[in-house]
């Protein structure tokens, strides 16, 4: 359940009842109203009595938080080490089995675990457990009184986050004790959480009775007595018999304690004090009393110092419901209820009912608001659609037009590389064969001056396994005819390299001259190439291939003339850039 700001409490004792309003004040719970009910001891039918005060004050219609009596609860305790990777709940699921198993019944249970400042590294729960039958009769009892369950929390729980929310930090833990009519619940725990939690069968009524016996009052007569003149000081009445029934008291207390030090052995878990809380706890030379036989500090919870500092006091009869709605409200340290699931739900509901119906109405409205805006902008958006979309048929034709454009531009670029590449080249290309004629030899011929990318040609319908040369063959031809090797197949890869090298370096250095000697030895060429050399425009020259042209065969008018054999040669010149 979500943590609210204001609560109601009811403890329904046997012989009052008692009502409160909680307020949080920031993190503070605070007593905004107080009510209580004093109930008859010889009433046969208390719940109309209880429904009517119920009725007058206007409860019925409000969850209230209600109290399960200690008697009617078990707690079990235990420790988590810190390398232990189970959590509480999987740890109370194995102790409710085995309650289960001995109960013969499914108990309803509510787990809480904390890290005491003692104990660090180590976790410390407690559980809560209930037999349903129990609980349905709490809940039977709350019905008939016209009261709302927010809450079904143990008494001694409510007690101990009462107490803790004006006890001031303290490191050791404390007892609690609230001395009701009929029985008297037990807890103690630090500031962060619970450590062990029980009912004892003695309270209130004990003293009552001893005072009746004394006094040879009827109940009611001994209830008024032992509260204005009796008393456990030597100068108050029937003193005698209330030490004898304090004493019958302390020995139920001693053995509920006796538990809790057997499950807690740790000295730095020892009580260092009590708090007497309740109706008992008012009874003239019990606290003095009890503080000397139990030889422990006891102090009333009245007597506290975050009481004292808040200017509205806490009285001790409201202790349990102050609690029951501290505990609803999950201000206090420790949170253990054993309210059903079911009724959780419907508490949840009814507390959201509200919120969720305004909820609703706000979400249909604006539901409404948000469709007929979703239609006018759906239209709006529409007549945009269909304009974006006529922008964009233009948009296509123009950029069609754009590509059409630029593939002519780039077919135009393509086919203007060869012209300019000849018109850069031109005045290089005249100015080496300017230089090519003059150191040529007089009985040598010069058949061709070629840029070398023009004389081999970067793509060619030729079989990539042809060979790479061409050897002299006899066949008629001119002997001006050039004989051009067969170019090396290149690779998609290098022929688009030098696709892009040519584009963007037009100007080439490398010429070819092709020509006939017929000198044998090649002796002209040589001495050609060596006076090359000496200019200094020239970077390298280089004989790139010679082969002999023999004289045409089945020709009978060449055959007559008796032609020499001549050497072809082919001569590569790298010239300089300027």
């Amino acid at each position: 359940m979500s943590r609210t700001k204001q609560m109601i409490a009811v403890d329904v004792g046997t012989r009052s009842v008692k009502a409160v309003w909680v307020n949080l004040r920031g993190s503070t719970p605070v007593i905004s109203r107080a009510e209580t009910f004093s109930l008859p001891m010889d009433a046969e039918e208390p719940h109309k009595l209880i429904s009517a005060w119920v009725e007058s004050l206007g409860l019925s219609s409000h969850f209230c938080a209600v109290a399960l009596p200690g008697s009617q609860a078990v707690f079990q305790g235990g420790r988590i080490m810190h390398n232990d990777p189970r959590t509480p709940e999987q740890v109370a699921a194995i102790d409710i089995a085995q309650f289960n198993e001995m109960a013969g019944d499914e108990m309803l249970h509510d787990v809480f675990a904390f890290e005491p400042e003692a104990e660090k590294g180590s976790r410390r729960y407690v559980m809560s457990m209930a037999r349903p039958s129990a609980v349905n009769a709490a809940l039977l009892e709350t019905r008939l009184n016209r009261i709302r369950p927010a809450d079904l929390i143990a008494a001694p729980v409510a007690l101990h986050n009462a107490i803790e929310a004006v006890a001031g930090p303290h490191n050791e833990p404390w007892c609690y004790v609230n001395i009701g009519h009929a029985q008297s619940e037990v807890a103690v725990g630090l500031n962060n959480g619970l450590l062990f939690a029980r009912s004892i069968p003695v309270g209130g009524k004990l003293f009552t009775e001893a005072v009746a016996q004394a006094t040879a009052l009827s109940p009611v007569q001994a209830e008024v007595r032992k509260h204005s003149d009796c008393g456990l000081n030597d100068s108050d009445g029937c003193c005698e018999q209330l030490r004898a029934a304090a004493d019958r008291w302390i020995s139920q207390f001693n053995a509920c304690m006796g538990v809790y030090r057997s499950q807690f052995q740790d000295r730095r878990l020892s009580t260092a004090r009590i708090v007497l809380t309740g109706g008992g706890s008012q009874l003239k030379g019990l606290k003095e009393y009890l503080a000397e036989k139990l030889s422990v500090e006891i102090v009333l919870s009245t007597e506290l110092q975050g009481v004292k500092d808040r200017q509205n006091k806490i009285s001790p009869i409201y202790d349990i419901a102050f609690g029951l709605a501290v505990t609803a409200m999950r201000a206090g340290p420790s949170y253990l209820s054993l309210l059903p699931e079911d009724l959780k739900d419907e508490v949840v509901f009814r507390e959201k009912k509200p919120w969720w119906i305004a909820a609703a109405i706000f979400l249909t409205a604006t539901m409404a608001v948000y469709s007929a805006t979703g239609v006018i902008l759906l239209k709006r958006d529409g007549q945009q659609l269909e304009e974006e979309r006529e922008h964009l048929r233009r948009r296509e034709q123009i950029d069609k037009r754009i590509q059409t454009v630029r593939v002519m531009c780039s077919q135009m670029l393509t086919n203007s590389v060869e012209l300019n590449n000849l018109l850069m080249n031109g005045p290089l290309a005249r100015e080496v064969l300017t230089l090519v004629a003059s150191t040529v030899d007089p009985n040598d011929w010069i058949t061709l001056f070629c840029d070398e990318k023009i004389y081999t040609p970067t793509e060619q319908d030729s079989d990539a396994n042809a060979p790479t040369a061409q050897a002299a063959a006899r066949t008629p031809f001119s002997l001006f005819r050039s004989l051009r090797p067969a170019p090396r197949p290149e690779v998609a890869s290098t022929k688009d390299l030098s696709r892009k090298k040519d584009l963007l370096d037009p100007i080439s250095s490398v010429f070819i001259v092709e020509g006939y000697t017929p000198n044998p030895s090649l002796k002209s060429v040589r001495e050609m190439i060596e006076r090359l050399k000496t200019s200094p425009e020239i970077a390298r020259v280089d004989l790139r291939s010679d082969d002999q042209v023999l004289a045409p065969i089945g020709i009978t008018g060449l055959e007559s003339e008796k032609l020499p054999n001549f050497q072809r040669f082919v001569i590569e010149i790298e010239v300089k850039r300027p």
